[in-house]
């Protein structure tokens, strides 16, 4: 029966290479191994970037473990090339293994080969032609993208800012709360009267005051519910455009009366009553209430004027 060392010596070392001469720059398999019995331990070659000075090693795969007939294969492929032209010498690599129940150390060579380095044959006799540059393919949408998207944003941001700028300049908020609906014009005017009564004005001497906002009070109701230029025009322009509009002929009366004194009172300087005064107030009231817009109801939609009725009870 053999020994360990015995065993040792059927221990083979082998090196292979795919080819023995490539075209500089290619790539080559070089594949290194060992035939060991089982019950060794081997310890592979250290393998760095580089064989040789000419020679690099490009990619190292794992180690490939196979048995044939109590023999341990293993084996490692590498893969190799050169950048220099020439005959070069792949040296011999040493395996040390030992026996798992032994501290003595083997070792088992693998033979040198020799790798063939050609440039490739230029045709001397043909016409040298220019280098040509990298081909320019054109850009695609999804290349395109990521820029368009970009500028859009810039493009945001600058209208964003400039809004931003304006608006503090006019100090006016940035986002402006939502109207309320105008109310109609005959509760405006109403109203206006009601507070111009409670005022006191023409109690406090103030006569021409008095007749000037009860004039614009009204003129302002006519220019909303008539639609013309009640507030830039004449006592007699604002009749007619009233009779042309066919409205109630005893209102307008109360009205043309109303005017008619108050352009005295502006104009000329006239001292009514205090009758005459509390009048006119009425008189405008009432033209008001006679020629305001009925709006159209649903079923289930009270009176305006009971919803503000309510509200005062309130």
């Amino acid at each position: 029966m053999l020994g360990v060392h015995g065993f040792a010596q059927h221990t083979e070392a082998y090196a292979r290479l795919e080819r023995d001469s490539i075209m500089i720059g290619d790539q080559i398999g070089y594949e290194l191994g060992i035939n060991i019995p089982e019950g060794f331990v081997v310890a592979w070659p250290v393998l760095v970037d580089t064989i040789s000075k000419n020679i690099e090693i490009v990619n190292v795969q794992e180690v490939d473990t196979s048995f044939v007939e109590n023999t341990l294969i293993l084996n490692r492929l590498l893969t190799i090339t050169s950048f220099d032209s020439g005959y070069f010498k792949i040296p011999s690599y040493t395996f040390q293994f030992r026996h798992e129940g032994d501290t003595a150390v083997y070792e088992a060579k693998t033979p040198a080969l020799y790798l063939n380095v050609y440039t490739p044959v230029v045709d001397t006799s043909q016409v040298f032609k220019a280098i040509k540059g990298p081909i320019a393919e054109p850009y695609t949408f999804r290349e395109l993208l990521p820029w368009i998207l970009l500028g859009l944003l810039v493009v945001i941001l600058v209208v964003g800012m400039i809004w931003y700028i304006r608006k503090r300049k006019k100090k006016k908020p940035l986002f402006a709360a939502k109207a309320k609906p105008e109310l109609p014009p005959h509760i405006v005017a109403i109203r206006k009267l009601e507070e111009l009564r409670l005022a006191k004005v023409w109690q406090q001497g103030k006569i021409k005051e008095y007749y000037t906002q009860l004039t614009d009070i009204v003129r302002e109701y006519a220019e909303r519910r008539y639609n013309f230029n009640a507030p830039e025009m004449t006592t007699e322009e604002i009749l007619e455009e009233l009779s042309a509009k066919n409205v109630n002929e005893e209102v307008t009366t109360k009205l043309k009366a109303t005017l008619s004194l108050a352009d005295l009172v502006k104009f000329a300087k006239a001292k009514p009553t205090p009758l005459e005064n509390d009048v006119c107030l009425n008189n405008c009231i009432d033209f008001v209430q006679e020629t305001k817009e009925e709006p159209v109801l649903r079923i289930d939609q009270k009176p305006e004027s009971d919803i503000e009725e309510r509200k005062e009870v309130e």
